[in-house]
C-alpha cells in the first residue's frame, strides 16, 4: 500500500509517500533522503522502485521531500544542511509512531548529499538505526558544487546572499554548512553495518568520496561493505546500474535489519 503522508517541521509541512507491505504486525522500516536539488522521487523514479521493491521484501519505507524541494513547504533558498537533519529526525519520529512500524529497525538510504545527511542522522539516531546504505555519497564539501564560487556567484552572494544555481536558488548559509559539514566524523559515532556503492565513472562526486567512508569506518571497526558499479554515474543512469543498487540495498537490509 502507498500512502501520501504529511508531518511537520519546524513548523512546515513536509509531504512524502508511505510504503506499507502486505500482512499484519510491526515491520521494519527505511528512511530514504534525497539528494542536492533532488526529491522524493530522483532521477528516473529510482526511489520509487526502491521502496516498492523493498515493500516486496517485507520492509516498509518512507520517502519525502525536504523543505525547499519537491511539493513540502519553503524556499530552497533556505535550506540548509541543519534543517535536511532536523527534517530527517521529525520523519523518524513519524515512522516510530506509526502503528505498523517497528521504531527499534529502522534503516537510513541516501543518496549524494542525502548521504551525508544521512551520516549526521544516524549520531543522533543511534538505537533506532540499524543499517544504513549510502549511495554516491558526499564525504566532505570541498570541490563539490564548486560552480557556487566562480566569480558571478560569490559576486551575487555577497550583493544579495543568494545565487543561481540551476534555477535553485541558494543561500550563504547552506554554502556554509556544506563547507562545514564532517559527515566522516558522525558517521563512525554509530555502530550500525554500512553499505556504500558509487559510480565508477561518478563525475559528480567522484568514487573516492566511498573510499573515504571505508576506510574511516575500517579504522573505527565498523562492519562496512563497498560495491563499485563500473562505467556508473551519479545517479545510476542506466537501467543495469539501477537494478544492481536495488538488488544490494534490498538484500543488504534483508540481511541487517
Amino acid at each position: 500500500m502507498e500512502t501520501p503522508v504529511v508531518f511537520e517541521s519546524k513548523g512546515q509541512q513536509v509531504v512524502g509517500m508511505l510504503h506499507l507491505p502486505e500482512g499484519q504486525g510491526r515491520l521494519p522500516a527505511a528512511l530514504l533522503l534525497h539528494g542536492f536539488t533532488g526529491t522524493k522521487v530522483e532521477p528516473h523514479r529510482m526511489f520509487v522502485k526502491i521502496s516498492r521493491t523493498l515493500a516486496e521484501h517485507g520492509i516498509a519505507s518512507l520517502r519525502f521531500d525536504f523543505r525547499g524541494s519537491g511539493d513540502s513547504a519553503g524556499d530552497f533558498e533556505d535550506m540548509t544542511i541543519r534543517s535536511e537533519v532536523a527534517d530527517s529526525l521529525e520523519a523518524i519520529k513519524f515512522l516510530a509512531r506509526h502503528k505498523h512500524i517497528n521504531s527499534r529497525r529502522l534503516a537510513l538510504i541516501g543518496l549524494s548529499m542525502g548521504g551525508a545527511v544521512a551520516a549526521h542522522v544516524v549520531a543522533r539516531e543511534k538505537h533506532r538505526i540499524k543499517s544504513l546504505v549510502l549511495l554516491a555519497p558526499v564525504a566532505e564539501g570541498e570541490g563539490i558544487l564548486d560552480e557556487l564560487s566562480t566569480p558571478e556567484a560569490v559576486s551575487s552572494l555577497a550583493e544579495t546572499g543568494i545565487t543561481d544555481q540551476d534555477g535553485n536558488l541558494v543561500g550563504v548559509p547552506f554554502i556554509r554548512q556544506f563547507a562545514d559539514m564532517r559527515p566522516l566524523r558522525e558517521v563512525v559515532k554509530s555502530q550500525c553495518p554500512v553499505l556504500l556503492i558509487h559510480g565508477s565513472k561518478d563525475q559528480t562526486v567522484p568514487a573516492l568520496h566511498t573510499d573515504m567512508y571505508e576506510r574511516v569506518l575500517q579504522a573505527h571497526k565498523r562492519v562496512v561493505k563497498k560495491v563499485i558499479i563500473p562505467g556508473a554515474d551519479h545517479t545510476f543512469n542506466k537501467h543495469i546500474w539501477e537494478t544492481r543498487v536495488i538488488t544490494e540495498t534490498v538484500d543488504w537490509l534483508g540481511e541487517t535489519m
